[in-house]
């Protein structure tokens, strides 16, 4: 009866001095590798982003012919918002309604409506924010592997106003070179 692992004399010398070499020849970069150290090697190839989901900072800046100064940012939750008729992303000011983002996720891109209540909303910088536009931006990979947008552009009306005060009150402006970002926090 013959054993399935028996081993030959000096099988075990010969399967080392294979790994050797073998390492030795990954080291080296191959007959075909590079033989200057200072070579660039190739950059790896960029990883897939994950779903936009969990919380974000909104942040709108609009555009630079409006005067208005900015950026105005936002806490923002995100969810999936289904997969039928199509797959779509929905994305909420922290805590209130005031601010929302419905997108449509296609491949690697965000696309959708950005708007606010008729009360519009409060940013951190304690500035309100009036906003009805549609926007697009590419999804990238975070650092903890979830989708982001880290910039993206914006088409329709920007208004700013002071915390209590009446929209505009700040400024106001239609453009369609107003911006956004939605990275993860």
């Amino acid at each position: 009866m013959k054993r399935p692992c028996a081993r030959r004399p000096g099988g075990a010398f010969r399967h080392a001095a294979a790994l050797a070499a073998i390492a030795l020849i990954v080291a080296c970069g191959g007959a075909d590798g590079p033989q200057d150290p200072s070579s660039p090697s190739p950059s790896p190839s960029p990883q897939a982003a994950g779903p936009v989901a969990g919380p974000y900072l909104l942040e709108i800046r609009p555009a630079a012919g409006c005067g208005m100064g900015g950026p105005l940012t936002f806490p923002m939750t995100a969810a999936a918002a289904g997969v039928t008729p199509y797959p779509g992303v929905q994305v909420l000011l922290a805590g209130s309604d005031t601010l929302e983002l419905e997108l449509y996720s296609a491949a690697s891109t965000l696309t959708g409506g950005l708007g606010t209540t008729e009360q519009g909303a409060l940013a951190n910088e304690a500035v309100r924010l009036w906003m009805h536009a549609v926007g697009s931006g590419a999804v990238t990979r975070s650092a903890d592997g979830r989708g982001q947008v880290a910039t993206g552009r914006l088409s329709g009306y920007v208004a700013f106003g002071h915390a209590g005060g009446p929209e505009g009150s700040l400024g106001s402006c239609d453009s369609v070179e107003h911006s956004f970002a939605l990275r993860v926090r």
